[in-house]
């Protein structure tokens, strides 16, 4: 039809007669309405194609979300849940997590040689992996660092942990011992940049041992058989001491156990936890370098409002010679008030630390075991800061002031603080990302 159209129109295009000229016309017209049926005939073709095209795309979106699905259902999983999972029904279940601290620290201590240094810090880079293994009874943790220093690997966490009811568990490995409630509370986890300057002064770090854990609705107990203070990545025959052993009680007068992982006071959280703690590590004798027999005690409350926190602890800690002429006795005290407030929920706080600590003249190297006299026998400090939760502890933003009144005894490098024997002001900014 449409050939024959155009085939008459182009004879009468060659003819001169005035009526067919008209002719002509018409047939221009009516061309333009053929061409006009042929271009609607070929969008609407092209209409169809794309709308099975479309159907089949979502054909196979709907297929792959119902893949994904059955892919939930089956006994393997892979997914994420803080975390990458990997689960197979409860027989296996590998968790990976990780998380960073990078931080910019300027010191300034106007009495020192060097009154001044600064610098960027990469403080922690942390590997967790966790599980359990053939039922969720068996259960692991292996947690390699980083050395800020060196960047070499080493391990923190590596142990096995059997849940024998809903009340009884046993450890055995390398794990945290369970003295200070701020060493207990992760590193991503704090309040604040770094944990107080008297923590780092008392902790007893990581320790290899076992550990029995006894926790009801209200009450938690730790007894723990360990190889004492600095105990970890040792062998058996290079340790410290001859024996620690180490117990702590807390008791949950109100919340719940899983606010106090850490000390801040999230909206809506409302809780109240008691705890106390003793060590004792009997030095090393017999052929080896002698080392001091410790006792250590602490007791610590915490306090979380909506949107507000409050903490307090107090240790001691008694170092006796053990027969050594070269080991110094002392007896040493610290104490620790700080608290934080919201200005925006979950968002922005404030928060500030006073620290009090008395080494009784006695310096002590926590890695060695080894005592030397220092003039300084009691610091002061204050902390000063605020952080900017992007993501709660996963992404956040940190920045503080930490001043000491009147020197300190020794250096805690970690946390941007250097022995002085006058006073010294260190800033602090810090970014945490973890996942």
């Amino acid at each position: 039809m449409i050939s024959l159209v155009l085939g008459v129109s182009g004879a009468l295009a060659e003819s001169s007669d005035p009526r067919l000229e008209a002719m002509q016309l018409e047939l221009d017209d009516l061309k333009d309405q053929v061409w006009q049926v042929r271009a609607q005939q070929e969008a609407g073709w092209m209409t169809e194609r794309r709308s099975e095209e479309v159907k089949s795309l979502i054909r196979e979106v709907l297929s792959d979300a119902d893949t994904r699905a059955a892919l939930l259902t089956e006994e393997f999983n892979c997914y994420y849940d803080n975390g990458f999972i990997i689960r197979d029904a409860d027989t296996f279940l590998l968790k990976i997590c990780s998380y960073t601290q990078f931080r910019y620290l300027n010191n300034n201590a106007p009495g020192e040689a060097d009154d001044e240094e600064g610098g960027f810090q990469t403080r922690r880079l942390a590997l967790m992996l966790s599980g359990y293994i053939g039922s969720p009874r068996v259960s692991f943790m292996i947690m390699p660092t980083f050395s800020r220093t060196t960047g070499v690997s080493r391990l923190e966490y590596v142990f096995l942990k059997y849940k024998v009811d809903d009340r009884w568990e046993v450890m055995a490995g390398q794990f945290k011992a369970p003295f200070l409630r701020e060493w207990l509370t992760s590193a991503r986890l704090q309040p604040m940049i770094e944990r107080s300057y008297v923590n780092s002064q008392f902790t007893s770090l990581y320790v290899q041992g076992v550990q029995a854990t006894r926790q009801d609705d209200d009450t938690r107990l730790r007894l723990t058989l360990h190889n004492g203070t600095w105990g970890w990545n040792t062998e058996f025959d290079a340790d410290r001491t001859d024996y620690a052993l180490g117990v702590r009680g807390e008791w949950k007068v109100f919340g719940n156990w899983k606010q106090f992982k850490d000390t801040i006071g999230w909206a809506e959280d409302n809780g109240l936890l008691l705890g106390s703690a003793v060590q004792f590590d009997r030095g090393e004798t017999g052929g080896g370098t002698a080392t001091p027999d410790i006792l250590k005690y602490t007791c610590d409350i915490s306090k979380e409002g909506n949107g507000w926190n409050l903490y307090a602890a107090f240790t001691g800690r008694h170092i006796e010679s053990n027969g050594s002429a070269s080991i110094l006795d002392a007896q040493q005290w610290g104490a620790v008030l700080q608290g934080g407030i919201f200005l925006v929920p979950d968002k922005v706080d404030l928060y500030a630390r006073y620290e009090w600590i008395d080494v009784d003249g006695v310096a002590f190297k926590q890695s060695t075991g080894v005592t030397t006299a220092t003039g300084d026998d009691v610091a002061q400090l204050i902390t000063m800061g605020t952080n900017f939760f992007l993501r709660g502890h996963a992404t956040k933003l940190s920045f503080d002031v930490v001043h000491a009144f009147n020197g300190l005894p020794s250096s805690d490098t970690g946390a941007g603080l250097r022995a002085s024997d006058g006073p010294s002001t260190t800033l602090r900014s810090q970014v945490q990302i973890s996942f």
